[in-house]
């Protein structure tokens, strides 16, 4: 009988115990969402860089050309450092090329001007639209429509207007990992 007791003892201390730890995981959690997702008005700036490896595809699926080259972000991100809150500065350098490798373009990306921004909890992803010009040795196209995503702070994508840059660019999105 005493041995049937202790064993109730252990395995009710033992449930306890994982209670207790269990309080406190999700306890951490509402603290860091709280914090992570809040209202205030801090917020911390970060720089977020990194290459550009993509390929854009005619609307047949053939392959266009291929995109590469570097971005970089400046921006106040939420006091958790997660969501985008306001981006200050874009500037993306690219390098075009058709997939026949005969010729090879570069353009700038810059001058961002935010119109809007938000984001999505379930998929990491800021999504901020906005205008930018896009420039080369001979040519600027001013005030393009752009949609840029930075999903989990990891990989950006960046859509253009393609009624604007659908001969430089083509119409797919381009992409960049953060490193």
């Amino acid at each position: 009988m005493r041995y049937m007791l202790k064993a109730i003892n252990f395995k009710l201390s033992i449930i306890i115990l994982q209670c207790a730890l269990l309080s406190i995981v999700i306890g951490q959690q509402v603290i860091a969402t709280r914090i992570a997702y809040s209202t205030s008005d801090s917020t911390q700036p970060l720089r977020l860089n990194g290459p550009i490896n993509s390929i854009q595809f005619s609307s047949d699926g053939d392959v266009l050309w291929i995109v590469s080259g570097r971005w970089r972000m400046e921006g106040n991100f939420d006091n958790a450092g997660i969501a985008v809150m306001v981006i200050k500065g874009l500037n993306v350098s690219l390098v075009v090329v058709p997939a026949d490798g005969s010729i090879t373009y570069r353009y700038q990306l810059s001058d961002f001007k935010q119109d809007s921004i938000s984001y999505d909890n379930n998929t990491i992803t800021s999504s901020t639209k906005g205008k930018l010009t896009m420039t080369s040795k001979d040519q600027r196209v001013e005030n393009i429509q752009v949609e840029l995503k930075l999903i989990n702070k990891n990989i950006l994508t960046i859509t253009l207007d393609p009624s604007k840059t659908r001969e430089q660019l083509g119409e797919s999105p381009i992409y960049g990992v953060e490193r």
